[in-house]
């Protein structure tokens, strides 16, 4: 890239360039979960590694134009890899794949590492690797001629330097694996639980020693030596004690692909950079137009009515109206489905996290993939990232039996995690689920009892999500990579609730558990009914709204200090707008009743009037002392006032109480919907 370009300039080509480079990243991903279906076949699906390779070779050239040199040469070895396939030279294996993934993974990272200036991660590991697989040393591509800056690739004793500066002695541990090892079940699996019960792993890496050995070299930091690690070399163990950082610099041989370090950014592309398809700016600019036309036919109008004594037609300027409207109708949902990304995009990196975890457990897991082309707003989608990596790795690490357990259930050893995701109305449906041991509630209770966290008498699924999702809570005893720490589930509560959704768990003790993730589909406009109680006036969303009916004050019971109203063969627990907001009750005869579901349950909002229909354009309230239970954001109607929205969500899952006195024994009840 040329050095005398503007920075403006600059700035705007290296947008292009991250937005350009996560799309060939996504199209890997996916042709990626593709090719796992390949391992083991005599010849590669034809079309996947085409794919593979034009997104491999792309990147590559987008690279060299910034001067990444790394992620170059990256890509290259990867291409190099994928032209043996395409020759019929090499078939798919695991590691081959494993070593794919790997390669998505560090060129991810070293764009990251670009974008912040920060040091390159170390590829040599993975260029040895795909040498050995391919059996010849990779066609260095040729240098690019002008580029900018790239930071300075940093030497793997950077992680040892940290680990030391947090007090960790650092050991090199080396294990080489034998038959006589692995018939006493002394594995690379068992050693790794071995290291990491006794400190850190700052690094894995397997070397090829020659004439068919393979090593595993392991650098692990401990905060004291274990008392039976002289022991260590009856399996195959050997244990040095690291000098310096600078000795732990790695060996020779060539190193294996898969290197664990921190996971990258949710997304490399800026998040104000959305790459949108040529169709939907047609359509933009075809709507556009129309608005021109129409605000012509109104200049029109006027123009005649200054000549003319009567004034304007009431008839024509109806019709201009209508026709504005249409069109501004048409120019929000184009805007919105600008906005709007495939899921793929998180989707797509999941099945790296799974492989990851399978690796360095026994566990057979499969994750299969639904709805990947269910368009979300973008930003959702960013936000989307961390909670569904919890529940996908909550899923493997709780819910998937060992083999052996899942023999002795009579299951299939190879257990499944799917990732669903589904349009309905206004909403997008997530689910993610597996087919496991499920959730024990008992278990749950008695840990939950332990730690301090209060249990409901009836601990239906609702109390039990709650349980699960609070701060700190954790069925672990001590904690892994995966799960155990306490932070997950309160991390996906607490953003899908910043999102204006919901979640709901269905969970079968022996059949596995389902998280249900409930989203709108973009946060900026809203289809409401907008109401009244006592002067006051609110919007709540469409979607929620299943029914409105009329009702008499004299129907409303109330039951342990629950207010209900008949409905349809049953009994609807019912909210009043006035006590919501503590405003005087009006003394009326009749009221509206909002019938409102959700995946949480059902309830009724009592108002004394419903308005009409009315799209609205939500906004967040962002400011903490301002955000409370069942408002989910603020909105401005025609006339200027200002009215809060309502969280549907909220009011039907027993969250929002308008009575401040304890409700500890209020009870459950179940709405029959009836014929």
């Amino acid at each position: 890239m040329n050095a005398d370009l503007s920075p403006e300039l600059q700035k705007e080509l290296l947008d292009d360039f991250y937005a350009e480079g996560e799309e060939h990243l996504k199209r890997i991903r996916e042709a990626l979960v593709l090719l796992e279906d390949s391992i083991g076949k005599a010849q590669a699906d034809s079309a996947i590694v085409e794919e593979l390779f034009r997104n491999f070779h792309s990147f590559k050239g987008i690279s060299a134009i910034v001067g990444l040199r790394a992620a170059e040469e990256l890509a290259h070895a990867s291409e190099d890899y994928l032209r043996e396939l395409t020759k019929g030279r090499t078939t798919v294996s695991s590691a081959g794949l494993d070593l794919l993934m790997g390669a998505a993974q560090k060129l991810e990272q070293i764009i990251v590492a670009f974008r912040a200036q920060a040091p390159t991660p170390n590829i040599a590991g993975l260029l040895a690797s795909f040498k050995t697989l391919t059996g010849s040393a990779p066609e260095a591509p040729a240098p690019a001629r002008e580029s900018l800056p790239t930071a300075v690739t940093a030497g793997p004793e950077a992680q040892a330097d940290e680990a030391t500066a947090r007090g960790l002695v650092i050991w090199r541990c080396t294990f080489i694996p034998t038959r006589e090892l692995d018939a006493r079940g002394v594995n690379v699996n068992s050693v790794r639980a071995r290291l990491s019960a006794v400190g850190e792993i700052l690094r894995a890496t397997p070397q090829v020693l020659g004439a068919g050995q393979i090593a595993f070299e392991f650098l692990v930091g401990m905060r004291e030596t274990p008392a039976n690690i002289a022991k260590w070399d009856a399996d195959g163990i050997s244990a040095e004690l690291v000098e310096s950082a600078a000795s732990e610099a790695p060996a020779a041989a060539p190193t294996a692909a898969i290197e664990h370090e921190p996971d990258a950014n949710p997304f490399i592309a800026p998040s104000h950079v959305v790459r949108v398809d040529l169709n939907r700016l047609d359509e933009l600019m075809r709507i556009t137009g129309e608005l021109v036309i129409h605000r012509s036919r109104f200049d029109d109008q006027l123009a005649q009515a200054s000549r003319s004594s009567a004034g304007l037609d009431p008839r024509s300027l109806q019709e201009v109206n209508t026709a504005w409207a249409r069109s501004l109708r048409e120019l929000r949902e184009a805007i919105m489905r600008v906005r709007l990304v495939p899921v793929a995009e998180i989707f797509a990196r999941m099945p790296f996290v799974v492989r990851d975890l399978a690796r360095e457990t026994k566990k057979q897991v499969r994750l299969r993939l639904e709805g990947q082309q269910t368009e979300l707003d973008k930003y959702l989608v960013e936000r989307l990232k961390d909670p569904l990596l919890h529940l996908v790795r909550n899923a493997f690490s709780h819910g998937v039996e060992s083999p052996e357990e899942r023999r002795a259930a009579h299951k299939p050893e190879e257990a499944a995690i799917f990732l669903r995701a589904s349009a309905v109305g206004d909403s997008v449906l997530i689910q993610v689920g597996d087919n496991g041991r499920g959730i024990d509630p008992q278990a749950v209770a008695r840990k939950a009892a332990a730690q301090g966290i209060p249990v409901p008498d009836n601990l239906d699924h609702s109390a039990l999500l709650k349980i699960l999702c609070a701060t700190g809570f954790s069925t672990r005893d001590d904690a892994d990579m995966a799960a155990g720490r306490g932070v997950g589930m309160a991390v996906v509560w607490d953003t899908v609730r910043e999102l204006g959704g919901s979640i709901s768990l269905e969970t079968e003790l022996g059949r596995g558990t389902q998280f249900t993730l409930r989203l709108p589909l973009t946060l900026a406009i809203a289809e409401t009914f907008i109401v009244s109680a006592a002067g006051q006036t609110c919007a709540i969303p469409q979607t929620y709204v299943t029914e409105i009916l009329h009702l008499a004050s004299d129907q409303i019971r109330t039951v342990n200090r629950v207010e209900l109203a008949p409905y349809r063969s049953g009994l609807l627990p019912v909210t009043r707008l006035t006590s919501l907001f503590h405003l005087p009750a009006s003394a009326r005869a009749q009221h509206c009743l909002l019938v409102l579901h959700s995946d949480r349950g059902s309830s009724g909002l009592i108002v004394d009037k419903v308005h009409g229909q009315k799209e609205v354009v939500v906004r967040a309230i962002r400011d903490p002392l301002g955000q409370t239970p069942g408002i989910m954001g603020a909105t401005e109607l025609g006339d200027g006032r200002p009215v809060l929205i309502l969280d549907g969500a909220h009011l039907t899952s027993g969250v929002v109480r308008p009575d401040l006195a304890p409700v500890s024994d209020t009870p459950s009840f179940t709405v029959d919907h009836g014929n």
